[in-house]
């Protein structure tokens, strides 16, 4: 793989600065560009499922790691403002990754996702983003889930790099690695649409501890499916590195032009 050693590359997460995920992602960095031009900005805490949430009118922290790399008491969007109005402001990265997220971000998930939200604050910015996640089945314990995208990872993002580098659109992508691969690469990759649950991935549990007071956990639930099987949700979980174009364009048009017509 050809590689640009002066590729200046952003790299966040949502699951924190010291996720096994985000060392697999600087891995994968390393293959593209040098340990000088690559910048990683993460959240100090696990930020999952924070969403393009923003520590608005709030003060936090930012610790310097090093020349390269800070760890920030907030959220991924608050790296990414931090890193680009800051840190990069007079040298923007040419591409910023995201991830590599413990879990896969499929279908409603985007919505939710703060490792997604990362790469879409980048990409509204101007800087090419993807938002990378790993799927798992529960088998994982005791060896790295990582290793099947850190193999091939950076050939893929690096062909993304080669392709939209210099569009002027802003542009953001969610790539999915499945937890079983089902043939190698690159024949396992779909370029998929963003599915549609059946119905909702999240669910509330609730313990009545008195009359007024209630404890309360929200998780995923247990069993799923989509919609349509030619989506990102289906691809991904039958074994296929999955890569879908993503944007903050959420018009629905048909409902749009029916609203118009409305007599209020």
């Amino acid at each position: 793989m050809e590689t640009l050693t002066s590729m200046r590359i952003l790299i966040t997460n949502d699951d924190g600065f010291n996720a096994d995920g985000i060392k697999s992602l600087k891995k994968v960095a390393l293959e593209m560009s040098t340990e000088e031009n690559i910048f990683v900005v993460a959240p100090s805490a696990n930020q999952s499922a924070k969403s393009r949430s923003i520590s608005y009118k709030t003060e936090f922290h930012i610790t310097k790691k090093s020349d390269n790399q800070y760890s920030v008491d907030g959220t991924p969007t608050d790296c990414i403002i931090f890193a680009l109005d800051h840190l990069m402001k007079n040298k923007k990265p040419d591409l910023i990754l995201s991830g590599i997220n413990w879990g896969y971000n499929l279908a409603e998930d985007v919505f939710y996702s703060g490792t997604v939200a990362a790469a879409m604050e980048g990409a509204d910015r101007g800087v090419l983003s993807i938002a990378l996640s790993q799927a798992y089945s529960g088998a994982e314990r005791g060896f790295n889930p990582f290793l099947f995208a850190e193999k091939c990872c950076s050939k893929l993002c690096f062909s993304i790099y080669q392709n939209f580098s210099l569009s002027r659109k802003k542009i953001a992508l969610n790539v999915n690695f499945p937890a079983n691969p089902k043939k190698r690469y690159p024949d396992c990759i779909k370029i998929t649409p963003i599915g549609r649950r059946y119905d909702s991935n999240f669910a509330i549990n609730l313990h009545i501890k008195s009359e007024k007071t209630y404890m309360a956990k929200i998780d995923t639930v247990d069993k799923n499916s989509s919609s349509t099987p030619e989506d990102d949700y289906t691809n991904c979980l039958d074994g296929y590195i999955t890569v879908s174009p993503i944007s903050m364009h959420i018009i629905k048009e048909r409902n749009f032009r029916k609203l118009k017509k409305v007599q209020f």
